[in-house]
């Protein structure tokens, strides 16, 4: 009985974080310019479905994957260099900053993707 309810739980998390992810995103676009107020037209509407299909795949997979495996390559660099902290935090950097959603702006080519994070948050403090 504990067992299903953690599942459940972790389902409803998983849940939550799936649809609240690109919503957060998508409310935080600005309309391009000369945009109508009207109703969301097509592209909007695919461009809305293509960000969230996009977060549902990116979020874990860096969240769970590619940033636990930087921390990791961060700590053997670090270990490695004799406590030389530049190598390991550029690669705690590049694994763990970025986007980890895509907004509906981003699909529609309005919107920057970071994978990795921005290049000046890598170079000078």
């Amino acid at each position: 009985m504990k067992r299903l309810r953690t599942s459940g739980l972790v389902t409803l998390v998983a849940l939550l974080l799936l649809v609240g992810i690109p919503s957060a995103a998508w409310s935080q676009d600005a309309a391009p310019a000369g945009a109508s107020a009207q109703g969301s037209t097509g592209s909007d509407v695919v461009a809305g479905l293509g960000s969230i299909l996009g977060s549902v795949v990116f979020f874990p997979f860096k969240a769970l994957v590619i940033c636990p495996g930087m921390a990791i390559a961060s700590g053997v660099s670090y270990a490695f260099t004799g406590g030389e902290p530049e190598p390991a935090e550029y690669l705690l950097r590049v694994g763990c900053t970025g986007s980890y959603g895509a907004s509906p702006g981003m699909v529609q080519g309005q919107g920057e993707f970071l994978g990795s994070g921005r290049e000046s948050a890598f170079r000078g403090r």
